[in-house]
């Protein structure tokens, strides 16, 4: 299929990149509109989007997508793009589908833009109840997160027993951090040291050939939500440490059993006690958690690469397989 995704590049996610990457994997031809490019600087990014200056960027995307005549047009974090911008894009669309995928909580100034999409895509099923909940005209489906095989990293051997953590600090993250009796090694520019003493900080960005390779160098990794943006959904973090078959010991959310089979697949806890206790074990028995790895990376392979999502937009919108 040919795809045109619409996002931001180097966003903190790196969403877009890694649906790009993803969908290319899997035979699939694609082209981005960017709607914030990282080299420019952002007044200059913004003119170039405005309306008034003659939107001469995006008509540059427009004019591009309608040599390209994608099957289906992606827009990456659907309700953070320019109303603008999106709406130029769509009446350029020359009947192709406009996709919004969706994995931040929303509210009803987002009525607008959700209105430029033939179908919304959420991260988080509870996102649907709140769909219906404002009245949102669009389709909605849920459609999680999802990896590249691309992106599939040589493991170590051995792999490093401390359990990795790469995120950001959230004050839901911060308190059961505090809470981990074993060392834990923390990734990531906002981690402090002097506020960690029990645990390896490694505070720095982090490009996501090096997150990559971070889950495959350690034998388990945490997983805490943001509590900010999220209402049962998994995020990237769900998904990106079971590729590289590292054991996913996450937070307990209502979606979790929609991609994985918890305790086979994945470890899920529900307090700092049930954390401490998968933590524990997974470091005195190592052949456990190298069957959890192995079986998630079996489940991600299987059913969470960018390619099966595509394949389910496809048959949504009941569109050919060409």
């Amino acid at each position: 299929m040919r795809v045109y995704l619409v996002g931001k590049r180097r966003a903190i996610t790196n969403w877009l990149e890694d649906t790009e990457a993803g969908l290319r994997a899997a035979g699939h031809e694609v082209r981005c509109g960017i709607l914030r490019n990282p080299s420019l600087a952002p007044t200059l990014n913004r003119w170039l989007l405005a309306e008034a200056a003659g939107a001469p960027l995006t008509r540059l995307m427009a004019a591009r997508m309608r040599a390209f005549r994608p099957h289906v047009i992606i827009v990456i974090s659907a309700f953070s793009a320019p109303v603008a911008a999106l709406a130029r894009l769509r009446r350029a669309a020359q009947g192709a589908p406009v996709v919004g995928w969706v994995g931040d909580i929303f509210d009803e100034s987002h009525r607008l833009v959700s209105e430029l999409f033939d179908l919304v895509a959420y991260t988080d099923r509870r996102f649907l109840g709140l769909h219906a909940q404002l009245g949102l005209k669009p389709r909605a489906i849920f459609l999680p997160h999802a990896v590249s095989h691309a992106d599939r990293q040589p493991p170590a051997t051995p792999r490093d027993p401390a359990m990795a953590f790469v995120a950001n600090p959230t004050p839901g993250r911060l308190a059961l951090i505090k809470a981990v009796n074993a060392p834990l090694a923390l990734y990531g520019a906002g981690w402090s040291a002097g506020e960690h003493p029990a645990h390896q900080v490694f505070a720095r960005r982090y490009s996501p050939l090096e997150v990559q390779q971070l889950y495959a160098r350690h034998a388990a990794v945490l997983n805490i939500r943001h509590e900010l943006n999220v209402l049962s959904g998994l995020n990237q973090r769900n998904f990106a440490p079971c590729l590289q078959g590292a054991t996913l010991i996450t937070d307990w959310q209502d979606d979790l059993g929609q991609c994985f089979e918890p305790g086979e697949e994945v470890l899920a806890y529900r307090n700092a006690d049930e954390l401490n206790e998968l933590y524990a074990r997974v470091r005195a028995e190592p052949d456990f958690a190298a069957r959890i790895g192995a079986r998630g990376q079996a489940r991600v392979l299987g059913e969470h690469l960018f390619g099966h999502r595509l394949e389910r937009l496809r048959a949504e919108l009941g569109l050919a397989s060409g």
